[in-house]
């Protein structure tokens, strides 16, 4: 009869499990989070993008209400967020921001058409005022590759996060509708 310790262990093959939990924990807690870490300013930059764009276009429209038609009833902007990937907008507002040229702390913020005081028009003998309309998103973006860790969630990692996009662009058209002798802002 041998002795029992007469099979010992060689050192081949030996590391082969430790090994491949390496690799586990090199993908789980270092490439994944690295990827994740990549992928999400990329999508937040497209995002950002396409708000200041939308934001410039509303901008150019002809009155104000158009412009707020415009975003309620366009889907355009929400459908190219999520053909980003990752993107989903939740909220969308559209604000007209009057400032006092000469105060920058004096301020009006209008998030209907057709409510804008007299002494906030452009004719008024308080101004002159910078017009500028601003396009809010709220919006959750989601990482790259989801990692499962049970009932836990990571923000970035296993769960989405919220991000506001804003974006203000100079409202364009300060003219009066003849028909009406209303400012288009004001229609």
């Amino acid at each position: 009869m041998k002795p029992f310790n007469s099979h010992k262990r060689t050192g081949r093959g030996a590391s082969a499990a430790e090994f491949a939990a390496s690799l586990v924990v090199l993908v789980m807690f270092f490439v994944i989070p690295f990827l994740d870490l990549g992928v999400i300013p990329v999508r937040w930059g497209l995002a950002n993008h396409l708000v200041t764009s939308f934001s410039v276009n509303l901008a150019r429209a002809e009155t104000l209400s158009r412009a707020f038609q415009q975003l309620n009833e366009d889907p355009n902007i929400a459908n190219m967020m999520m053909k980003i990937g990752g993107v989903t907008p939740k909220k969308l507002k559209l604000s007209l921001l009057i400032t006092k040229s000469s105060s920058p702390d004096k301020k009006l913020v209008v998030t209907e058409p057709k409510k804008i005081p007299a002494k906030w028009l452009p004719d008024s003998p308080e101004g002159p005022f910078q017009y500028e309309l601003e396009l809010a998103a709220n919006c959750e973006i989601s990482p790259l590759i989801l990692i499962n860790l049970g009932g836990q969630k990571i923000t970035g990692l296993n769960a989405p996060f919220t991000i506001n996009l804003i974006s203000s662009s100079h409202w364009e058209n300060l003219g009066r509708n003849p028909n009406t002798n209303e400012y288009y802002m004001n229609e």
